[in-house]
Formats: structure tokens, C-alpha cells, sequence
């Protein structure tokens, strides 16, 4: 596909990483929650042999485009592991087994299924995974050799811009991504129509929200933040003013909420385009700050060495009250060694089961992306200590990122509407490492860009030395 994939063994590496790990996510996610109940093997081939075609509606689309989706990136990852770099011959010869062994992965997981009562069983499943194996491999074929390409620019970009630039559009994936959950996609006017009728088309700025002031204030303050990081990464990028920023952030909010109006599920509310263009003016903001200290004029006083401290505690504060409100604790003994139980007894992920893709996307995302500015915070001030305590300073911020994870769940142990799955600790903690090493990433990529210009600093000074020392060449 791409002579020059075979020059560097790291994308073949990361490709067969990759494959591995989402193809554990896909069984094990099959398979969730894990509630085993043994069957007769006789009994359960007679049943899969007569599992059912479901008539899908609206309601079940969503289920039927998630398993399609699923087996997308599977043969995509396995036809970049088993042929990046090869010749058409080979990657043929790949193709032609890769999708047989996805239609026989599907085929058994949805025979194992049978042993795990919690889980539907149908040939809607196998018929939507084999066409997503199908689909997966023809991307490879059009797209393999420019992804490969992709992944080995990353280990030549060096600029901080660059490589703001380059995370801005995979955030803007993942947010494109999160807008079209939970996939139960439509054209059809007349269920726009019942759309409109079901209330899901909102035209009154902020006219739906919670009554709890609290909880309008936190519904507010999260759908900003998720355009901030955007607005952020492209200002970073240097060449882009924050008005042109803002526009072009805000212009992708538009465009996905009008998105919106074709996934049945979801609410279009006009309430989000103020609060993404208050998202937008944020990021748009900080971001111009950030790219304009690339090299400080003048030396910072001593007390902003602990502002970054200062800032990462108030974080603390807000996820501490944003993950226990509304407060409603109970600390008798009982009902807490019951919840401790279950939480213990529980299988990863067994909470994200319950509900739509949409509800568990949510929730991992709010879990991963309130802990990535802690860990931010974390590494700015990490930054501000002697070389001989970074060291220290990062085992002591991932450890805090961690016992902070802990404190959150253990709070939300002691409430009764709350459900936190076993996972939450390392979800959060992972997006507070996250957030800590991509600052520090930064930090880095703007101390190289900078070393040039102290190389070239005083340029005058530089060349009247030079005279002097012609001069008294000259006299001797």
C-alpha cells in the first residue's frame, strides 16, 4: 500500500497494539455484564439455529448502526497490523481472510451470547457486523496508505503549532462523533415532524432548562467547555486570528446541531449555539495567550510559580461538587458496607450497560474530560520546578490525580442516586494523566521552538563585537 509505512516499524507496532486491544473491547463489551448461566451445548445450538430476524423501528436503528459501526475499525486495525506497507498482492490475500474471520468472530459472539441470558441475540447483529467487517476493509483499501502516513507524521512534528493543529481535528472527530450518538439516524420528514411535536426542536434560548439552578448552571458550564478545547487548538496553531478562531468554532456548532435535527433521539435546542460561542470566546482566549508566551519578555514574579497549585485546588473543589451534588448522603453503616459490596462485586463497565450508547458515552466523557485540566494544572506547575524536582513533582501529581479519582467515587458511594462503576477511578484518573502529559508535551515543543531565537537573540550586539574584533586585528 505505502512503500514508506515499511521504513519504520512504529505504525505496524502501534496498528497491532491497537487491533489487540479493541478486539478484547469488542468481546468483552459483547458481553457485558457478564451474568453466565450454563447451558446445555445441544440446547444452545438448537436455539441459535433458530435465532430470529428482528423487525427493527426507529427505536432500535441505533443498536443495529452501533454493531455495524463496531466491526468497522476491528478489520480496519487488523488490515493495517497484518499488511501496512505491503504490496496489493498481500494485502488481497488478507482481505480475502480478514473478512471470514470477522463474520466467524461475530457468528461466536453472538453464540456465546446464548449464555448470557442479559443479552439479545439476533441475526440483525450478525448481518449489520459482517456488512461493518466488509466496510472496514474497503476504508483500508481507500484510506490505508494516507492513515499510515498520518500516523508517521506525528513523529516528525516538532512545533507546538503543528501539533495543536493536528490534535484540533481529532477532537473535532470525537466531537463530531459524540453529536450523531446514539446513531438512530433519519431523513424521513414525517419523523422530523414528530420531532418537532415530541418537543425535541427547542427555538427559545435557555427555555428548557433544569429547574435546579445548580444543575442549569452545570448543564451550561459543560456544553461550553466541550467547544473550549477546539477554539484552544486552533488559536494555538498561530497563523489564526481569535476572530477567525471563534467564527470557525462556532460555525462547526452550527453545522452539528443542524445535524442533530437527523438523529431521532437527540434534542436541537438553540440553547447550545450561545453557550458554544461562549465555549468558543473562551478557548479563543486562552489559546491566544498561551501562543503569545513563547518566549516571556521579562522574568515572572515568584508567587506565579504556585498559581498553577492554586488553580489545580479550586479544580479539585468544582469536581468534588460537581460529581456529589446534589449532597444527599448516607452515612449509616448498612446501606454503606451494602453499596461497597456491590461496587466491589462489580464487573468493569457493568454500569455503562444500562441505558443508550448516548447515556454511556456521556458519562465516559465527563468522567475523562473534567479530570484533563487537573492534570493540566498539575503539569504547569510541575514546569515552574527545578529539573532535580520534576521528577518527584510528577509522582506526587498522578498520585494526587489518583487519590482525587478515589475521594470522588468514595462520595458518590454514600449517595443512593448515584451509580458509579468500578471503572470510574481509572477513567478519571487516565484523563488526569492525560491532561498532565500533554501539557508537558507542550511545554517541551515550545522550549525547542524557542532555543532558535535565543541562539539568534541580540543580533547587533553580536555584530558590533565582531567590528571590535576586526578593528584590533587591523591595529596589530
Amino acid at each position: 500500500m505505502n512503500r514508506n509505512a515499511g521504513t519504520s516499524g512504529h505504525p505496524r507496532s502501534l496498528l497491532w497494539l491497537a487491533a489487540l486491544v479493541y478486539t478484547a473491547f469488542v468481546i468483552y463489551g459483547s458481553l457485558v455484564p457478564l451474568a453466565f448461566r450454563a447451558l446445555p451445548w445441544d440446547e444452545a445450538v438448537a436455539r441459535f439455529g433458530a435465532i430470529p430476524f428482528l423487525q427493527l423501528g426507529i427505536g432500535s436503528r441505533a443498536d443495529w448502526v452501533a454493531n455495524l459501526l463496531l466491526f468497522i475499525p476491528l478489520t480496519f486495525l487488523w488490515m493495517g497490523a497484518l499488511s501496512a506497507g505491503a504490496g496489493p498482492l498481500r494485502t488481497a490475500l488478507v482481505s480475502l481472510a480478514l473478512i471470514p474471520a470477522a463474520i466467524a468472530l461475530s457468528v461466536g459472539i453472538e453464540f456465546t451470547q446464548l449464555f448470557f441470558p442479559q443479552r439479545t441475540v439476533s441475526q440483525n447483529d450478525i448481518y449489520a457486523e459482517t456488512l461493518g467487517g466488509i466496510i472496514g476493509v474497503l476504508v483500508w483499501w481507500g484510506a490505508g496508505s494516507r492513515f499510515v502516513d498520518w500516523l508517521q507524521s506525528w513523529q516528525q512534528t516538532h512545533a507546538r503549532a503543528a501539533l495543536a493543529e493536528r490534535l484540533a481535528w481529532v477532537y473535532l472527530a470525537g466531537v463530531l462523533v459524540y453529536n450523531v450518538l446514539p446513531l438512530d439516524l433519519t431523513i424521513s420528514l414525517v419523523e422530523i415532524f414528530h420531532q418537532w411535536r415530541d418537543g425535541k426542536v427547542n427555538l427559545i434560548p435557555f427555555g428548557r432548562l433544569p429547574d435546579d439552578a445548580a444543575y442549569a448552571l452545570y448543564e451550561i458550564a459543560t456544553d461550553a467547555l466541550i467547544w473550549a478545547p477546539l477554539a484552544l487548538l486552533w488559536r494555538l496553531d498561530g497563523t489564526r486570528s481569535a476572530w477567525r478562531v471563534w467564527g470557525m468554532t462556532f460555525g462547526t456548532a452550527v453545522l452539528l446541531e443542524f445535524m442533530q435535527l437527523f438523529v431521532y433521539s437527540r434534542v436541537s435546542d438553540v440553547t447550545d449555539l450561545f453557550t458554544a460561542a461562549a465555549g468558543a470566546a473562551l478557548g479563543a482566549w486562552i489559546g491566544g495567550r498561551l501562543a503569545a508566551r513563547v518566549a516571556p519578555a521579562r522574568p515572572m514574579p515568584a508567587w506565579s510559580a504556585w498559581l498553577p497549585l492554586l488553580l489545580a485546588t479550586g479544580w479539585m473543589a468544582l469536581l468534588v461538587f460537581v460529581f456529589w451534588y446534589p449532597f444527599d448522603f448516607r452515612t449509616d453503616g448498612a446501606f454503606l458496607r451494602e453499596r461497597l459490596h456491590d461496587f466491589l462485586q462489580r464487573v468493569p463497565f457493568e454500569a455503562y450497560y444500562y441505558g443508550t450508547e448516548f447515556r454511556a458515552a456521556t458519562e465516559l466523557l465527563h468522567k475523562v474530560l473534567f479530570f484533563i485540566p487537573l492534570g493540566a494544572l498539575l503539569a504547569w506547575f510541575v514546569s515552574h520546578l527545578r529539573w532535580t524536582w520534576r521528577g518527584y513533582g510528577t509522582f506526587f501529581s498522578l498520585l494526587l490525580i489518583a487519590c482525587t479519582a478515589l475521594v470522588v467515587v468514595g462520595g458518590r458511594l454514600a449517595q443512593p442516586e448515584k451509580n458509579p462503576d468500578s471503572m470510574d477511578i481509572v477513567l478519571q484518573s487516565l484523563g488526569g494523566a492525560l491532561g498532565f502529559v500533554m501539557i508537558r508535551i507542550f511545554f517541551s515543543r515550545k522550549t525547542l521552538a524557542a532555543q532558535p531565537v535565543r541562539r539568534n537573540a541580540f543580533p547587533q550586539a553580536a555584530e558590533r563585537k565582531m567590528r571590535r574584533g576586526d578593528k584590533s586585528r587591523d591595529g596589530e
